[in-house]
């Protein structure tokens, strides 16, 4: 199998280098363009069973990760609530009122993403910083390996985890402050979360 996927990747390679033909400079959307490539790779990838699409498709996106960095305004680091991965972004300014709160979830189809993608880390520390609110990105575990509910229960179980009165205190939360918030994908489970939270 190491074998057969060696020369796949030199193959890959060679092909790629021969038919690569620049983008030229006045294309709008060259984004399009390169998810389209992705999905191609990701395809051929499937068909040859070396791997699964989104496993394929999820292997782009670790470029985009970021490390947890903290400035003069937002102090980020990564850590697991409820042994659930989360990045944490706490604002640095200092108040005598309790602090907002925001439970984020990212998107990507349950399948691809993370809290510690760039466009992600960017959203999340703009609006700590703005808000002067404490913001939980979770990092929730993806499908196909992790199969519905999974996703839910991890969101589920850092919401109830961050809302116990000693973690809002830890933080200087206000409880009656607290936001829950998603896109995509990460809108879904927050609906679902909250829907959940307030039956129980």
């Amino acid at each position: 199998m190491g074998g057969k996927f060696f020369y796949l990747l030199v193959a890959s390679t060679l092909i790629a280098y021969y038919i690569y033909t620049p983008l030229p400079e006045n294309v709008e959307e060259p984004w399009k363009d390169v998810n389209i490539s992705f999905a191609l790779q990701a395809t051929i990838v499937e068909k040859l069973n070396l791997a699964h699409y989104m496993d394929v498709i999820n292997l782009h996106t670790i470029a985009e990760y970021t490390a947890p960095t903290s400035d003069e305004k937002v102090i980020v680091t990564d850590t697991d609530f409820s042994h659930v991965p989360v990045r944490l972004y706490i604002p640095i300014k200092k108040s005598n009122v309790l602090k907002r709160a925001v439970i984020f979830i990212h998107g990507g189809g349950w399948c691809i993403g993370s809290a510690t993608m760039k466009s992600y880390d960017l959203l999340s520390r703009w609006t700590s910083e703005r808000l002067s609110a404490v913001v939980v990105s979770v990092d929730y575990r993806l499908a196909p390996k992790y199969r519905f509910p999974v996703a839910f229960e991890d969101v589920y179980s850092v919401a109830k985890y961050f809302l116990q009165s000693s973690i809002l205190e830890k933080y200087t939360v206000d409880p009656s402050r607290i936001g829950i918030a998603g896109d995509s994908a990460g809108g879904n489970l927050a609906a679902a979360v909250t829907q959940t939270n307030c039956s129980n």
